[in-house]
């Protein structure tokens, strides 16, 4: 057909569509929100560096500068005991002050790369042609020192040109302070960048949550749609099915598993008709044709309630039990029309009634629960299609469906020296001993008036034409407690 050139495409991928449709511009908005966050943190933790270095400075380097000169001065120190740092009674420590002058020019350099204010870059400048001059003039009063200058000479220069109102260290000081409060504005600055990245990123989530909802809300539509239409099309061909019409084919455009039940459909419609057909030419051997018939005969009433239950779990939005009710369905149509042929392995069979329960447990969940323990080395062995699944049904039906409360229906099978037995056992209702006796007589066609034995003795009278007459359905069964179908089919069969 020409939808198997198509590739396939899972409920299960629109699915995902959906939910990335959902989650991706959220993930956008989030992703942009922390990278405003981070942005900002970066920003502040950049200004309290630079603030936090240059705050080193604004003080303590005009009151040990000023104080190590001034103990120069009264004290005749020199650079050397300058330097050791001592502590003094006020709590200042001495410096030497060309290391501590060098140390803040290796400070500048620094605070020039870090400062986040460009006019700090300028101050800078400013603070180092200011080392410079103040290099001059410690040399100047280290010279006065040196010679024997008068006392007052000597306090006058240090006043005038280092430690005074004015003076060198006072500019630096001021320098360096001018550089924190311009890197401190930019705390203001940042934080109002945040606030308006805040309030964009805000309208942003705001947008995507509206796009994602509305996009989602979109793709759901057109997925339950794409969905609930091509059932709701197949159902109508079922009923044409139900009335007699086997020509009528359903053309879907469907790249999922709607195209496995329509294909599934199509096929099953094919064959339901050429095999009618058949059974009119073949006349000659009504009882050959009247069990090819019913062989291939699929209820339509059955598929009509299934494809039912699927559209209201789809309109439901049950995807996943929608996937899994199209799947069994489709492997339900496929092993019963098995490419036409009439006999398929035990594996397949036991398949076929897997398929069968699974569809059956979504309308009688609470009424039934299933067990199949078929030994896995029958499984090659082969078997006329459709023998299990009748007397399934029967045991769905005639027992469980009229049992007060839950009840088990449990399908066994082993290999019996040359002899396989299958065994389907329902704790159902059971029956009379009379009401066993007139199921007896229907199957085994002693009497033809039980219409609820019609299909039992076709599966008896195929499994005798192909095996022998001492093969076939046999029923055991006690009122109140359940019933036992067993097959006994041989070991090879004729294909």
């Amino acid at each position: 057909m020409n939808h198997r050139s198509k590739k396939l495409k899972s409920l299960n991928g629109r699915i995902a569509i959906i939910a990335i449709a959902a989650l991706l511009p959220m993930l956008c908005a989030v992703f942009y929100l922390l990278s405003v966050l981070l942005h900002f943190e970066s920003e502040y933790d950049k200004i309290t560096k630079s603030v936090t270095y240059a705050n080193q400075y604004s003080k303590d380097f005009k009151e040990r500068m000023d104080y190590s000169m001034y103990l120069a001065v009264i004290a005749n120190k020199t650079v050397e005991e300058l330097g050791d740092e001592t502590t003094t009674i006020n709590g200042i420590k001495t410096v030497n002050p060309y290391d501590y002058m060098d140390e803040l020019e290796g400070a500048c350099d620094d605070l020039s790369k870090i400062a986040t204010a460009s006019i700090n870059r300028t101050q800078i400048v400013f603070v180092k042609n200011s080392l410079i001059s103040l290099r001059k003039s410690v040399d100047k009063l280290f010279e006065m020192i040196q010679t024997g200058g008068a006392y007052t000479d000597k306090m006058d220069f240090l006043d005038k040109n280092i430690r005074g109102e004015g003076g060198l260290t006072d500019v630096i000081q001021t320098a360096i302070q001018n550089y924190v409060y311009e890197e401190t504005k930019n705390y203001e600055i940042a934080k109002k960048n945040l606030e308006e990245q805040v309030e964009a990123a805000i309208k942003v989530s705001v947008m995507t949550t509206v796009v994602a909802v509305l996009l989602s809300a979109l793709l759901s539509g057109l997925a339950v749609e794409s969905v609930t239409k091509p059932i709701r099309k197949l159902c109508s061909q079922t009923k044409k099915v139900a009335q007699g019409d086997f020509t009528t084919q359903t053309k879907i455009e469907s790249t999922d598993e709607i195209l496995i039940l329509t294909d599934s459909f199509n096929e099953m419609t094919s064959e339901i008709g050429l095999l009618v057909d058949n059974i009119k030419r073949q006349e000659e051997n009504l009882r050959i044709t009247e069990t090819k018939l019913l062989q291939a005969q699929i209820n339509p009433h059955f598929l009509y309630n299934t494809l039912d239950t699927i559209v209201w779990l789809a309109e439901a939005k049950q995807t996943d039990e929608v996937v899994s009710m199209v799947t069994a369905l489709s492997s339900f149509f496929r092993t019963t029309l098995s490419k036409g042929k009439d006999y398929i392995t035990i594996q397949e069979e036991k398949s076929h009634i897997e398929s069968y329960l699974q569809i059956q447990q979504f309308r009688y969940q609470d009424i039934m629960d299933y067990e199949i323990d078929i030994d896995e080395d029958i499984y090659s062995y082969y078997i006329p299609k459709l023998t299990i699944q009748p007397l399934v049904e029967n045991a769905l039906y005639h027992g469980i469906k009229n049992k007060r409360g839950k009840g088990l229906i449990r399908i066994s099978g082993q290999k019996e020296a040359d002899r396989i037995r299958l065994t389907v056992e329902d704790n159902g209702i059971g029956m009379s001993s009379e009401k066993l006796e007139k199921l007896r007589s229907s199957v085994y066609r002693i009497r033809d008036d039980e219409a609820n034995g019609f299909g039992l003795a076709n599966v008896h009278q195929r499994l005798q034409y192909y095996y022998g007459k001492e093969y076939g359905v046999f029923f055991e069964s006690e009122e109140g407690k359940g019933t036992v179908a067993t097959i006994v089919i041989g070991t090879e069969i004729e294909k």
